[in-house]
């Protein structure tokens, strides 16, 4: 009966953590799944934590003196935490195979913003739009037939990427 009860008790937060009904990004089981297959032959990883996304905004802020398209990078950037790229397109078949369907259980349950289809080509975006402070939170592109994955975690203001894209027009 311990044993049944202390299973129980460890099966709880990773149940509440392994679905997001809500539509969340699972950022813990992201995380945990580019960790779990970094070190597989054929998958290249790009990781920026706190302080290395810091380090790149203080080199863009310091490019930013006189170029007003560094400074709207800036304010693009500004509520970025982390940065991660995964892409496993040099992989086997039989290893791309199996982390396409570890991906796709592990957004089976997260909002889609939009997917965009080309071609053969498409490309899942998913994030969480929050209608108080007009920001996405934990952005993820997701391009199974290019085999790579880019995720933004932090929250990237909607009114700054609706000004950059006027600006290019």
């Amino acid at each position: 009966m311990k044993k049944l009860l202390l299973f129980l008790l460890l099966l709880g937060p990773i149940t509440a953590t392994a679905a997001s009904p809500d539509g969340r990004i699972p950022k813990t089981q992201i995380t945990s799944f580019i960790t779990e297959y970094s070190h597989c032959e054929g998958v290249d990883v790009v990781r920026l934590g706190r302080l290395a996304t810091g380090a790149v905004k203080g080199v863009v802020r310091v490019a930013s003196i006189g170029d007003p398209d560094a400074r709207e990078a800036l304010s693009l950037m500004k509520g970025v935490k982390s940065l991660y790229v995964f892409d496993y397109a040099s992989c086997s078949p039989a290893l791309r195979d199996r982390i396409g369907r570890r991906l796709d259980r592990i957004f089976r349950n997260t909002e889609l913003l939009m997917e965009v289809n080309d071609e053969e080509d498409r490309m899942q975006i998913f994030g969480l739009y929050d209608e108080r402070t007009d920001a996405v939170r934990d952005f993820v592109l997701y391009t199974p037939s290019e085999c790579a994955l880019i995720c933004i975690f932090g929250s990237v203001s909607m009114n700054t990427i609706a000004r950059m894209m006027e600006n290019n027009d």
